[in-house]
């Protein structure tokens, strides 16, 4: 009898997310991919999201990040 085993659905979800922002999609349509996840906790949507803001560009990620503390502030 073989074994096999299934990747946690989370850690697939995530190398989805990196695949995406590393295949160059726009930010927005992989966070309403992100949204779209009806099997997923609001914390693990949250999660996903802060993987693939990490994995975008520095200056992206700075000029976003001061972007939404101006629209909250």
């Amino acid at each position: 009898m073989s074994v096999t085993h299934a990747r946690p659905a989370l850690a697939a979800h995530r190398d989805a997310v990196t695949e995406q922002i590393q295949s160059g999609r726009p930010f927005g349509d992989v966070e309403d991919a992100i949204d779209a996840l009806e099997e997923l906790t609001p914390e693990q949507k949250a999660a996903l999201w802060l993987v693939a803001f990490s994995h975008r560009d520095r200056a992206e990620r700075k000029r976003d990040a001061r972007a939404y503390l101006c629209a909250v502030g």
